[in-house]
């Protein structure tokens, strides 16, 4: 089914025009009322200019002209898209709305499965629930140095940082296409150890991610994704996703972060006895470092523009902490559900097992995430987090290159590709001051044919770009 709407142009222009005609009333009343004075009248020596007569008529749609061209430029892209929306087929969704109207839809209720789209509810449950400002925090905890020495174990505690990282972890290379951004320094804290004055650690160095249960992935995850660079295990403490230099990967982040921390103490010269492992901090020890993240709505771009995976899967446990104090994927993401329906986002047919998408096990709609990105707009935290065409390091480094979409187009990706194929794509295109807000998802078949709906799609949004602009269609003051 394919829907449009339509401005309602003469309510706003007759709208308008009542106040001014009400006014120009009043004039003609009091005019005639007075009762002028008694003085000689001079014979006119000048003949009286009259006023040129109005091109635009009183009531004409020109004296609202910002919105006749919205309007004009809600048309055709609703125009634009219906080839695209005619071949969507049985398997896939399409939603296209313009500022706050639904412009042109097909199966909007159709569950489908998102794939990587679904990162964009993640992040706007975060930062509903959490603050665009909410910074996460690891500290080293353990008994106060006495001389420089620290008798006893260290606890570096996790807080949930999801770019927790490393210095050479932020760098491109063959399998990190897409480094995480807005990191957190591990250096930074292991820096603080020393300001503090610690020379010497007689116990260990213990990893402790309690903040978080112990699941280290989604039932929903293949095999083949768990061990990917794409997967990882999950945990409240994780430095550099649990990746060595080499990208081998640990299936314990928080012994895997311990060890890596440690090094970096060593580098400095801080010396430990008893080497790293994992642990639970006793309550009350003393905070000997510590380190904050980057905002929230930073760590939202990181998440949108890169894609990055395990960010949202650790985002979920942070929702489910702070609505449920349970810091577990089934309280996170009944949290989201839950968030949705109180936005007053249909939910039927809404299925969340992961906040990723890497799950085949996830089912949203498009009339869903197009009730998010609606309830959102492209300048707030999560729409300014979406990549945009053509920025490097992004999901969209490679797509809407072409003028007037790149770097204006704003979007996040989605690809699954075994079993199944999944393609999706879901974001805002801003024009002339208007909200384009637009989700593809193609499940099977279709996906493969991805890049001609895309084609399709940037077509529709340059045609509305190229509609006539308020100024074009302002009222003409007079004719000759």
């Amino acid at each position: 089914m394919i829907t449009a709407a339509r401005g309602p142009l003469l309510a706003l222009s007759c709208a308008a025009l009542v106040p001014a005609a009400a006014l120009a009333g009043l004039a003609l009343y009091a005019r005639d009322k007075a009762q002028p004075a008694k003085v000689a009248v001079a014979p006119a020596t000048v003949p009286q200019q009259l006023p040129a007569p109005l091109a635009s008529p009183l009531l004409s749609v020109r004296r609202a002209p910002a919105a006749l061209a919205a309007d004009r430029r809600a048309d055709l892209l609703a125009s634009s898209v219906a080839p695209l929306a005619a071949s969507i087929d049985g398997s896939s969704c399409l939603a296209v709305g313009f500022d706050d109207r639904s412009l042109v839809v097909r199966n909007p209720d159709l569950a489908v499965i998102p794939a990587s789209n679904l990162k964009i509810i993640t992040a706007a449950v975060a930062i509903d629930v959490l603050g665009p400002g909410f910074t996460y925090t690891t500290t080293v905890v353990g008994p106060a140095p006495v001389n420089g020495v620290i008798d006893g174990d260290v606890f570096l505690v996790g807080g949930g940082d999801p770019v927790l990282s490393e210095q050479w972890y932020t760098q491109q290379s063959t399998s990190r296409k897409r480094p995480p951004t807005h990191t957190t320094s591990v250096e930074a804290l292991a820096d603080a150890m020393v300001a503090a004055g610690v020379t010497q650690i007689t116990g260990r160095v213990l990893g402790d991610g309690s903040r978080y249960d112990d699941e280290r992935y989604p039932p929903g995850w293949a095999d083949d994704i768990r061990v990917s660079f794409d997967g990882g295990a999950i945990g409240a403490l994780v430095i550099n996703d649990s990746r060595s230099p080499s990208d081998a990967q640990s299936s314990n982040p928080s012994s895997s972060a311990a060890a890596a921390f440690l090094g970096l103490l060593d580098q400095r010269g801080i010396a430990v006895a008893g080497g790293s492992g994992d642990g639970v901090a006793p309550v009350g020890a003393s905070v000997l470092a510590g380190v904050q993240s980057a905002p929230l709505s930073e760590i939202v771009n990181e998440l949108l523009a890169t894609s990055d995976n395990l960010t949202a899967e650790m985002m979920v446990k942070e929702i489910g902490l702070a609505v449920a104090q349970r810091g577990s994927r089934p309280d996170g993401l009944q949290a989201m559900l839950d968030r949705l329906v109180s936005w007053g986002v249909p939910t039927a047919g809404v299925r969340l097992t992961d906040g990723s998408g890497l799950s085949y096990d996830n089912q949203l709609t498009c009339a869903a995430l197009a009730g998010v990105l609606q309830r959102g707009s492209a300048t707030d935290a999560v729409g300014a987090g979406l990549a945009r065409a053509g920025q490097d390091g992004s999901t969209l480094a490679d797509s809407f290159e072409q003028q007037g979409l790149a770097g204006v187009l704003q979007g996040k990706t989605g690809t699954l590709h075994n079993p199944y194929e999944v393609k999706s794509l879901g974001g805002y295109y801003v024009v002339a001051g208007s909200e384009v807000g637009f989700v593809l998802i193609l499940n099977g078949p279709a996906a493969l044919g991805y890049a001609s709906a895309w084609e399709q799609l940037g077509a529709a949004l340059l045609a509305a770009g190229a509609g006539p602009s308020a100024e074009a269609l302002a009222p003409l003051s007079s004719v000759s």
